[in-house]
């Protein structure tokens, strides 16, 4: 290489480093600024975090450099001559490379691969944090008796260190083997493989660093085996590892001394031997020991200690077992969900509106709790507006209903409850936005920011003259700015909440463990998990974009330990406002995987859904219905045996006196209600659905099925579904309506135009009309219900007057107790 292409490569290498440099300080930069407008308490745990991830990518590639640039030198020593091949006017011939030449691509090749693979190490920071902090629960495993915290805190940085080690060793070796057979020092001479001196001892001491490392992965497989990285062990897995380990350990040791006589002498059959028995007696560990031990299948601790791990796991702690309810039931759900997010969505959307969340919630009209789904879209400008459709009620024509907030009554016009400018915060907010002195955000008062944030945002108008007193802000999407806040949680999606007349979003922060022992390890955004809490809640509010991280009540020692490593940025839950926590829902996602983790346990619970809803690698799907006493959504997941169509149980989520509640109900065979599938199967059935679904075809339309959703109680079980009236194209005006509602308790079905309608049916009190038949109105059903009741009366059949009595206020659509709200 001549001097001049020496220089271009060093003034192209430096423009490179130059550019990164750049690029990561003006990102630094401008998060600081950004934090200190945000969260000033932030300022500080982002500068470590950002700091600590610099360090590591630095660190990585300074190692993954140093150590393959140090080979290609050792193997540079080896080459006397190496000559390539010219080819200049059709004629061919062969120049020798200069040594100077041979030392830049040697140095050159290492710098490039130490950048390839040290590069991400920078993605252990959290592991690094956590691992530095340090996690106790003060509970220790039953096999190898060490603290919870030792496997989510230490045991990933150790299988991460490890890995980084064994990757560096491997490449080296093959690298270097490689380039000792292209140079020759490696070759066949007489049938027989030849090595010089030189390469021997350089692959020697390749190799016993490679057996140390097996070493090192031997004693920690113990470990691996009880954090469930492999899945849950035996009993016969589990002693076999135990005894295996230290052996192989040892066969590891006793080969790396092998490969270090190797590498000073030529005693090649020692090295061989060594290497040979090596991977035999792996082989005979791992696949040979275990099947020949007693006990498999037999779990390897007691099962109450292994469910005290399971749910210190996945917040199974909660869990409590509810008497199952039995028995045919006499009145309808208190507070029905009719409705459901795709309805709710599609009553408000438009070709200029984009539905952006779509959440049940609680809100206060008239001094009373309502149960509403909570709709917010974003209008042209950038504009979002928030509709409140009643979710327990319709109109008589089966139209959605609507609050507003002077309203005490809801009304069939879709009027916004709360209705926000342009400069709001929301999922679909755009990625940065200009505003002026007295909004929020950075002040682009200098070209010193100006410059920095233009790069960092890809803003170019940001370097265009602009007024005085100009603010630049950006991540106002919720989710953009609790990551950027504790980028060491996973955020759930965005729901809204309406806390003191005021949009708010709330989102819950999972803490995944890579490593949990004795837990059953599940997949979770495309990732398995050993464990998964939901240690954080976020609030962001909609008009100025206050972002703020409390500690969840309830949490465990892994939220406590990432509080006390992100101080001032996590607040602790005493924290929390009253009217943020008690708007709060149960976490989603964690209730799902808490209905996986319990599908997956020794007892026998059944599956989620259906068979192909079981073997499907997605969560479960959840269902939301309402508490009696209106103190928010409840969630539902409900299990069901294969092969009987009937619940096997029923798994509730609920909020109770401001702390997270899972309750479990298990279900006799003979007692229990049918599966949603066959349910929905006999209900079709009905001559009345066949004869409206015709109807609604003929009229250009279509009959959609909401969810199945079941509401328990003491006395017993209802299941029932609402069926929409929906226009045949997605795309058309139509909205949809509310025209008929199926029910069922104990074996008794029912149905009809309304929830109590259908209830009288069931009861045995009214025939659903068909359609192009004449409906008998609910004054008729009430005229016959009180006829009844005062021949029940006259002929003291207390009986009969009492199912005569509750017919009518069915009828009339009163609730069993009137003083009920």
């Amino acid at each position: 290489m001549s001097r001049r292409a020496r220089r271009l490569t060093l003034a192209l290498t430096a423009v490179v480093l130059l550019l990164f440099a750049g690029q990561w300080l003006s990102r630094f930069l401008a998060d600081r600024w950004w934090a200190a407008e945000t969260s000033p308490a932030a300022v500080e745990f982002l500068t470590n975090w950002d700091l600590l991830h610099l360090t590591l990518r630095l660190a990585g590639i300074a190692v993954a450099a140093a150590w393959f640039i140090g080979h290609l030198l050792v193997v540079y020593r080896a080459v006397g001559s190496v000559q390539v091949r010219r080819n200049v006017a059709n004629l061919e011939f062969r120049e020798a490379l200069t040594p100077g030449s041979l030392l830049v691509l040697a140095v050159g090749a290492g710098a490039l691969l130490g950048v390839l693979v040290g590069g991400n190490f920078a993605g252990y920071a959290s592991d690094v944090a956590l691992a530095w902090q340090g996690v106790t629960y003060g509970v220790a495993d039953p096999l190898m008796q060490r603290d919870v915290g030792l496997y989510v805190a230490q045991l990933p940085l150790w299988l991460a260190a490890h890995g980084f080690c064994f990757l560096l060793v491997s490449l080296a070796l093959g690298l270097v083997f490689g380039l000792y057979l292209l140079v020759g020092a490696i070759r066949w001479i007489d049938g027989r493989p030849a090595i010089n001196g030189h390469a021997r001892s350089h692959l020697g001491w390749l190799l016993v660093a490679l057996a140390l490392l097996l070493f090192w992965g031997y004693m920690l497989e113990p470990y691996e085996l009880v954090a469930g990285l492999t899945g849950t062990p035996d009993r016969a897995l589990w002693t076999a590892t135990r005894f295996t380990a230290p052996i192989l350990g040892g066969v590891a040791l006793a080969t790396a001394l092998l490969s270090a006589v190797w590498a000073v002498r030529a005693r090649h059959a020692l090295a061989a031997a060594g290497w040979i028995v090596l991977p035999l007696a792996s082989m005979v560990g791992h696949w040979m020991v275990p099947p020949a031990l007693r006990g498999q299948g037999e779990p390897a601790a007691d099962r109450r200690i292994t469910d005290l791990l399971q749910g210190m796991a996945y917040g199974l702690e909660s869990l409590s077992e509810m008497p199952a309810p039995t028995g045919t039931r006499t009145y309808p759900p208190p507070v029905p969900s009719l409705w459901n997010p795709a309805m709710a969505s599609r009553l408000v959307a438009s070709d200029s509106a984009d539905v952006i969340s779509a959440d049940p919630a609680l809100i206060t009209v008239g001094g009373r709790r309502r149960p509403v789904w909570l709709v917010a879209r974003v209008l042209p400008r950038d504009r979002v507006v928030v509709t409140a459709q009643a979710d327990d009620r319709a109109g008589p024509a089966g139209e959605a209903l609507f609050y507003r907030r002077q309203d005490s009554l809801p009304v069939p016009a879709a009027l916004p409850l709360l209705e926000l400018g342009e400069r709001s915060y929301h999922p679909q907010a755009p990625p940065y936005r200009l505003g002026r002195d007295d909004d929020p955000g950075v002040a682009l008062d200098s070209w010193l920011r100006r410059v920095p944030l233009a790069w960092t945002l890809q803003a170019p108008e940001i370097l265009s003259p602009l007024a005085p007193g100009m603010r630049v802000d950006w991540e106002l999407s919720p989710a953009q700015r609790l990551a950027r806040l504790a980028p060491f949680a996973e955020w759930g999606d965005a729901v809204a909440r309406v806390v003191d007349g005021e949009l708010v979003w709330l989102a819950d922060g999972y803490l995944p463990a890579a490593a949990f022992p004795l837990s059953s390890r599940l997949e979770w955004r495309g990732r398995g998990t050993a464990g998964v809490r939901a240690g954080l809640v976020g609030v962001v509010l909609a008009r100025s974009g206050v972002t703020r991280i409390f500690l969840r009540p309830g949490s465990d020692a892994l939220a406590a330990a990432w509080a006390a490593i992100a101080g001032g940025v996590v607040e602790p839950a005493s924290a929390i406002p009253d009217g943020l926590w008690r708007a709060a829902p149960y976490p989603a996602e964690l209730f799902r995987l808490q209905a996986r983790a319990l599908e997956r346990s020794e007892r026998s619970y059944g599956s989620p859904g259906s068979r192909a809803a079981a073997e499907s690698p997605e969560l479960p799907s959840v269902e939301a219905s309402w508490l009696r006493d209106t103190t928010g959504p409840a969630l539902t997941v409900t299990f069901e045996r294969p092969g009987e169509r009937r619940l096997s149980a029923l798994l509730l989520a609920t909020r109770e006196e401001g702390s997270d509640a899972l309750r479990l109900a298990r279900f006799d065979s003979a007692a229990a209600l049918p599966s949603a599938g066959a349910l929905e199967s006999r209900w079709s059935r009905f001559p009345s659905f066949d004869a409206l679904n015709d109807s609604i075809r003929d009229d250009g339309g279509r009959l959609e099925r909401g969810p199945v959703r079941f509401d328990t109680g003491p006395d017993g079980m209802v299941a029932y579904q609402s069926h929409f009236a929906g226009a045949s194209v997605p795309a058309a005006s139509g909205k949809p309506v509310l025209v008929w509602v199926t029910v069922a308790t104990g074996e008794r079905l029912g149905a009809g135009h309304t929830l109590n309608e259908a209830w009288s049916n069931l009861m045995g009190a009214t025939v659903p009309a068909i359609a192009g038949q004449p409906q008998s109105t609910r004054l008729d059903d009430a005229r016959r219900e009180l006829l009844r009741a005062d021949s029940a009366l006259r002929a003291a059949d207390w009986e009969a007057f009492g199912r005569a009595w509750g017919n009518l206020r069915n009828a009339l659509g009163l609730p069993p107790d009137s003083a009920a709200p």
